[in-house]
């Protein structure tokens, strides 16, 4: 009974935590949307006790047959199974959501992000504000987003061709590299254009490989790599609550605040499309 028990019981409270993680989440994004409060239980504990007991009884009766005559039963059998669970919740440290929730993601996830992403682009308008000059913020001008668009969308078309890809430097913990290799001459003219949106200095038509240095932060005078600003859980939440179609009846109670495109939230509607 008990590897019977392991192989249905796991499935099924795993699937259960995974979903109502979900419910969860989608609650928070909905919450964020409508600025109403929020908070988080999580399951810090599953513990399934599993009983088996089985049984089989006969009676017999002895001295004069007029004594137990109609009352016994030759033979009976039986068999329980219980499965008492026991769950517990824990509410989110305060202090610990807090610090998590405003501190920016970061450039050790970001790169592991990065680099594993299957929707690159949309990565990186939720998760980055600034690349050098280029900026993706509600403060940005046009020309700043559409010029932060064009080199996400390189990104993504040369790391689809095997030219990107985002490394740790070697021997250096914590410090990070994005790295342009193996670009055939007819790739040259979109490394070229990258390298220029991020006003970098290179020549890819003189060097095989470019290792371009990448920092947290704001890009200093005479830094010649990537400086990245990252957005904190708090801001990439909001982003993606503010992509969330509400009721017009909602927006014309004054529930909540009609949602309004930005270049963040571009991606995601372009997947859902």
């Amino acid at each position: 009974m008990g590897p019977t028990a392991l192989g249905v019981g796991r499935g099924a409270y795993n699937d259960v935590i995974a979903r109502t993680n979900s419910e969860q989440t989608l609650g928070l994004l909905v919450r964020l949307r409508y600025s109403d409060p929020v908070g988080l239980l999580m399951v810090s504990s599953v513990t399934a006790g599993l009983k088996f007991k089985a049984e089989a009884k006969g009676e017999a009766g002895f001295g004069p047959r007029a004594n137990y005559a109609g009352n016994l039963v030759p033979f009976s059998a039986g068999a329980a199974y219980e499965d008492s669970p026991t769950i517990s919740y824990t509410p989110v440290d305060g202090q610990a959501f807090l610090r998590e929730w405003l501190a920016p993601v970061s450039l050790e996830t970001l790169a592991l992000v990065l680099q594993a992403a299957r929707s690159q682009d949309v990565c990186v308008l939720l998760l980055i504000e600034r690349m050098n000059g280029l900026r993706n913020s509600t403060r940005a001008t046009l020309e700043e987003r559409v010029a932060f668009q064009r080199a996400v969308m390189l990104l993504v078309e040369l790391r689809d061709l095997g030219v990107v890809s985002w490394a740790q430097q070697g021997g250096s913990v914590g410090h990070y590299e994005l790295i342009l290799s193996h670009y055939s001459p007819d790739h040259i003219d979109e490394v070229q254009e990258l390298l220029r949106l991020f006003e970098l200095k290179r020549d890819p038509a003189r060097e095989s490989m470019i290792r371009i240095p990448v920092a947290l932060g704001v890009r200093e005078p005479g830094f010649d790599g990537l400086s990245v600003q990252t957005r904190s859980v708090a801001e990439i939440l909001d982003t993606t609550a503010a992509s969330i179609e509400v009721p017009d009846m909602d927006v014309k109670a004054g529930l909540v605040e009609a949602g309004a495109d930005s270049l963040a939230t571009l991606g995601t509607k372009k997947n859902r499309s």
